[in-house]
């Protein structure tokens, strides 16, 4: 990682002085300090997530952090910038010092390639408000990757101005090998390192309710997928002792395009990756209408549907998504944001799984009703499903790995039914509010549900105070707490952010 910093540091020098004498360009910093207390085993649940992984699950921590940004257009086709941003703290699970975001971006026309590691939020569901989508939620800490992608959405001909599309793809790499190496090995879990990523999404928008329409609709579909890496499984030999077995997983040009069509496996691969898909695969369909209503004001309607295999593309698993109705304002009104959902993920196709090494009885199952149990979020070669450094990439209301206590590295829940308000506005023009509530109810798992429904009940009030005075400060403090084991138990505790940011150089 240091060889890494000091080779993209020494690039960005040279190409920053290249380009020095071209166009228009700023330079800004940001730095932050932050710190909580609680009363319980844990910080409170909605404090921990929709961060970026910045606050650690255990209680009474706290982390500063400091970056530096620049922007830079060349001219009306070429931009481009950069960022580093440093962080510390106690009881992360990354280290006393880490580096958060570290990324290159730049745009030509349409088009822009992104590398690094950068928080970008990429979601159509709210980042402030919403519980989070399935797919691309705010939770964790972002993962080093290279992506291409037409960022903005871009006019299709011949359609008379009524139809867009944007997408994306990218390839990236885990590095939280070592953390879950050291959770899994204390309870003779199975666990993989070195881990590459891969996801691309693409979305069609049908109007556009900025220029010209009073509606507009949008449908997007997103696949992710883990795949490579290192397996270690934890079985018993034939002489009836356990052991660690160790499962190099194929890495190749043609592998990584078995993973992009989402086809079997190479021989060299695993058996599961052989008999089904390869890697670990999932994605969502995101359906959302937004509708303008007097003074820009807007309203929308929205469903995020999870799927894990063909069963769930083809809507087998229909119940189950987040269903979100949302209002937003530009006036600082004392409700500025609104957002309801209901999240329910029983269903999962129903509770068998049926594969391929069934009778041939039941092998129609297979065919004619698909695979059922999709236990969203699992794996059996990459256990740890959609988590970084054991913090959910996806919702956090599959309560994410590192809640785990002698459990393995794997999501243990993932069968909810769950409601979601939240709320924003001005109670005065420099004091802005949010306010969240969560309850909901949890089965576990298919295979290993809990004996008893777990509930529970989450809240957070944040104030973020930005001084008249000091317009380059602000000021956040956050008051949370969650009951039931839904949540992770019982804590209430407290917290406050102290953030300044400013221009070092504009031309």
């Amino acid at each position: 990682m240091n060889n890494l910093l000091k080779l993209y540091l020494s690039t960005l020098a040279v190409f920053a002085g290249i380009l020095n004498v071209f166009g228009q360009m700023e330079t800004s910093y940001r730095a932050s300090a932050y710190g909580s207390v609680a009363s319980g085993e844990h910080t409170p649940f909605w404090m921990v997530n929709h961060n970026w992984g910045m606050t650690a699950l255990d209680a009474n921590n706290f982390h500063v952090r400091g970056g530096i940004f620049h922007q830079q257009r060349i001219n009306n086709d070429w931009s481009w910038d950069a960022g580093i941003d440093l962080a510390g703290g106690s009881s992360s699970p990354y280290g006393k010092v880490w580096v958060q975001q570290l990324y290159g971006r730049l745009n030509w026309k349409i088009w822009r390639i992104d590398m690094g590691s950068r928080e970008e939020y990429v979601s159509y569901l709210n980042p402030y408000l919403s519980s989070g989508d399935f797919t691309n939620s705010n939770n964790a800490r972002p993962i080093p990757q290279l992506k291409g992608s037409i960022p903005d959405f871009i006019l299709i001909p011949y359609t008379k101005g009524n139809m867009f599309f944007k997408g994306d793809c990218s390839i990236g790499k885990y590095l939280d090998g070592q953390w879950l190496e050291d959770k899994a090995l204390p309870t003779n879990s199975d666990y993989a390192r070195n881990i590459l990523s891969h996801s691309k999404s693409l979305y069609f928008r049908f109007g556009d309710i900025e220029t010209r329409h009073k509606m507009q609709f949008t449908f997007g579909i997103v696949h992710v997928a883990q795949w490579g890496g290192v397996l270690y499984r934890y079985e018993q030999s034939e002489e009836g002792e356990w052991h660690y077995t160790v499962q190099h997983q194929p890495e190749g040009v043609g592998d990584f395009l078995r993973i992009f069509v989402a086809k079997e496996g190479a021989s060299s691969s695993s058996l599961a990756d052989q008999e089904y898909a390869a890697g670990s695969q999932w994605g969502t369909y995101l359906f959302k209408w937004d509708y303008k209503l007097a003074n820009d004001d807007r309203l929308s309607i929205y469903l995020d549907h999870f799927f894990e295999d063909g069963s769930g593309m083809v809507f087998e698993n229909y119940k189950d998504g987040i269903w979100g109705l949302e209002y937003k304002t530009k006036k600082k009104n004392w409700i500025s944001g609104a957002v309801f959902e209901y999240i329910y993920t029983k269903q999962q196709t129903g509770p068998i799984h049926f594969n391929i090494t069934m009778d041939d009885e039941h092998r129609s199952k297979l065919i004619h009703k698909g695979n059922g149990n999709d236990n969203y979020y699992y794996n059996v070669d990459y256990t740890q499903g959609p988590s970084y450094f054991g913090k959910t990439m996806g919702t956090p209301l599959f309560l994410s790995p590192e809640y785990n206590t002698g459990k393995g590295v794997n999501f243990q829940s993932n069968r909810i039914c769950s409601f979601h308000l939240g709320l924003e506005g001005y109670c005065h023009p420099k004091i802005q509010y949010r306010l969240l509530l969560t309850t909901g109810q949890t089965w576990g798992r298919y295979y290993v549900p809990y004996r008893s429904v777990r509930s529970g009940f989450a809240s957070q009030l944040e104030l973020i105070y930005h001084p008249a005075q000091l317009n380059d400060w602000n000021i956040k403090l956050s008051m949370a707490g969650n009951t039931g084991e839904f949540f992770g138990g019982d804590t209430f505790g407290a917290g406050i952010t102290l953030t300044k940011q400013g221009i070092i150089y504009a031309k």
